[in-house]
């Protein structure tokens, strides 16, 4: 993964990015400068695999081929954000939905566990670990539709749809799909967050379509975006 870092705040280094068109992830207010004792801009650092900081300098000191062989072995993290590394002990048949749960399948391991903790056959180790995975499962879930919740009250029902949506494909018809289902379906029948909606895709529509095109003319397209979807977020 590529991220990059500035020390300015999120209101100039924002506007600055969209000015430019950049399209990595970049952190903003980031204090990595006195941590990484950064000479000069532009820097990089390499981090391998383990966390370890590999190189640091100047970005074209290094060659794709040196910065893949660092990175030789490194396990590509998961896109999706049902994802999450397990914390509990894994014994015996519970330890096999681990990778379950690392990809975000968690209807699939969910399932699993609470089939592993009714079997009489199960040893008692796996009976805990089973209990123990499931536990996270859920308080995974409720931390997914507590954002969505805060999202929705901010007025950004972009982000609480994309995480219902996510739920209630996952689950289905079990109760946890079921209840993002009727969340998501709430917000596209309020008239105010419909309206939100449309205009977060007008938004990313426009931002794409205008990526090339010069600042002026990118300024106005925008201004124009601002005047139509007044009132809006």
């Amino acid at each position: 993964m590529v991220l990059a870092v500035s020390d300015e705040d999120a209101a100039k280094g924002g506007a600055y990015v969209d000015e430019l068109g950049i399209t990595l992830r970049v952190g903003a207010g980031s204090p990595s400068a006195g941590a990484y004792k950064i000479p000069g801009y532009p820097s990089s650092a390499l981090i391998g695999p383990g966390g370890k900081l590999l190189w640091q300098g100047h970005p074209s000191e290094r060659t794709n081929g040196e910065i893949e062989a660092a990175l030789k072995g490194a396990k590509p993290l998961p896109t999706s954000f049902l994802a999450f590394a397990p914390k509990a002990a894994l014994e015996g048949r519970a330890a096999a939905q681990a990778k379950a749960i690392e990809q975000g399948r968690l209807a699939k391991a969910h399932a699993a566990l609470t089939t592993l903790g009714a079997d009489a056959k199960a040893t008692e180790a796996e009976k805990t670990s089973a209990t123990a995975l499931l536990g996270e499962i859920d308080a995974h879930v409720a931390a997914l539709v507590a954002a969505a919740e805060r999202s929705t009250k901010n007025r950004d029902p972009q982000k609480a749809v994309a995480v219902y949506d996510a739920l209630a494909k996952e689950f289905g018809p079990a109760p946890q799909g079921a209840s993002a289902k009727s969340a998501a379906d709430a917000i596209r029948k309020d008239p105010a967050l419909a309206k939100e909606l449309d205009a977060a895709e007008a938004f990313e529509k426009l931002r794409y379509s205008t990526a090339k095109l010069a600042t002026a003319k990118r300024r106005d397209k925008f201004l124009e975006f601002a005047d139509k979807w007044k009132g809006t977020k």
